[in-house]
Order: C-alpha cells, then structure tokens, then sequence
C-alpha cells in the first residue's frame, strides 16, 4: 500500500474515482492465466506474512526462513521481505501449481488486490483517503471481461477490507523508517533485529513479550495481556505501537513503563 505525495490525484494514472467501474474477472479458462505469478519482486507486509503463516499451518520464524529473503531497500532503514520464487526458468512463485494458487485463501495483499493497486492519499489537511488505481500489466485478459466493478465492490469481492486497515497501520510505523534511528548500531544491530522481530515475527515477538523480563518493566492491561497469549493480530498491533515506544518514543495507550 503506497502513501501518495501529490497536490491532485487526478494526475496518476489509472486513478479510479468513488463511483467509477472498471472490468476485472480472472478465470482458468483466460490465455494468461497464472501468467502474472511469475518472475515476481511481491513484496510483503507484516499482515501478509502472519496470514499465509497461519494458513500453512507453520511458525512466522520457518515461514520467514523457508519462503522470504530480507531485503534492505536504498531510502529504507528497516529490511523488507521479498518473496522468494522458485529456481526455475520462469522464476515462478511458491505457491503456484497448474490449478492456479495453491495459498489462495491466505494470498497476499498485492495478489488479492491484483489488477488494482491501492495507496493512501492525504490532503493540505492530513485528512486520509482510502484510493485505487487499475494498473493491469499488458498481458492481462481479464480487464476485458463483462463483470463490472467499483473500488468498494472490489475489496468486498478480495475480503480485502483486514488486509488494508492492517497495512494502514504499518504504513504509519513504516513511514517513520524514512529517518534512521539506529545510528552508529546501524540497521544490522540489536534494536533493528527486535524491530524486524515485532514488526514480522509474531511468534518469536510474543515469545519476547512472556518469556523475557519485559513484563516485569511494562504495564499492560490484564484483558490484553489475555489476547496476546492468543491472538496473533492483537500480537502485531502490539508489535507496531512497541516500535513507535522504544524507537521513536510515540506514547501508546496499550503500555507503559514501571517506574
């Protein structure tokens, strides 16, 4: 989910206004089908990474290790995760098979959206627009099918709704990473690796939280104290407004220091 710098977003291509449609249906029976899961740079946010770790039914630790390359990106101080393909010509993703995507309940945000990209976009006054853009890359058949949809039809159809109120909230921690905090630590240091941990290792995070001393320097409430031992988004929320504490010193609701 991009953040948008730009007076009027009337001049992006492929912006699609509120009440405006545009045609997508992606089938077996399409000449490109699957096409568009190859030779791939998909990266993925925190969300997509605790989705499809639930989904295959391992930890984030062995998802990260066998299915992601972290990458550190030129502007950025905190390393991303890069799917990574399969060796082969095509560079095919992981999760493709000839029936199509065999993670395709858990897919990631940027396949659920696809042929639509989706950004934030802030006016003079800080105020947030949700906004999609149709980017379909040339190949693709289905942006010439019938069925006809709107920015709001289309989220409802991806069950995308989670997904993208998720991604809001990293984006907000993300954008802070545009300054370095790490200083002569640099982004290879101990703080960095407990960022990467609470931003994308809800597992080993949550590990951290109850079998570290942690609790013992924090105040938490005891109802989500509760839910973190077993909900792995209220473990990642946590993990973002932790990020914002001890990197940035942003106060949060969620915890506080014992004096």
């Amino acid at each position: 989910m991009r953040h948008l710098d730009t007076d009027s977003l009337d001049s992006l291509e492929g912006h699609i206004k509120k009440g405006e449609t545009f045609r997508f249906r992606c089938h077996k029976e399409l000449g490109c089908f699957n096409r568009c899961c190859r030779n791939l740079n998909l990266f993925l946010s925190p969300y997509d990474v605790l989705r499809l770790k639930q989904g295959l039914g391992i930890s984030a630790g062995e998802f990260i290790d066998q299915y992601t390359d972290a990458v550190l990106r030129k502007g950025k101080h905190l390393p991303e995760l890069l799917l990574r393909m399969n060796d082969d010509e095509e560079a095919t993703c992981s999760f493709l098979s000839e029936e199509g995507c065999t993670a395709y309940p858990f897919r990631p945000d940027t396949c659920r959206t696809f042929p639509a990209e989706h950004g934030i976009y802030y006016d003079e006054n800080g105020k947030k627009e949700r906004v999609l853009f149709l980017r379909p890359p040339t190949f693709c058949e289905g942006i010439h099918e019938t069925r006809e949809l709107t920015l709001e039809s289309w989220q409802k159809d991806q069950e995308a709704e989670t997904h993208n109120a998720m991604n809001e909230l990293w984006g907000e921690v993300e954008a802070l990473f545009a300054t370095d905090p790490w200083g002569a630590e640099g982004a290879g240091g101990k703080r960095a690796k407990m960022a990467f941990m609470a931003a994308y290792n809800v597992d080993a995070f949550r590990a951290f939280l109850f079998e570290s001393s942690f609790l013992k320097r924090c105040k938490i409430k005891s109802d989500l104290k509760m839910r973190l031992k077993r909900d792995d988004v209220a473990v990642m929320k946590f993990g973002f407004e932790w990020i914002k504490l001890f990197l940035y010193g942003i106060p949060s609701k969620m915890m506080q220091m014992k004096k």
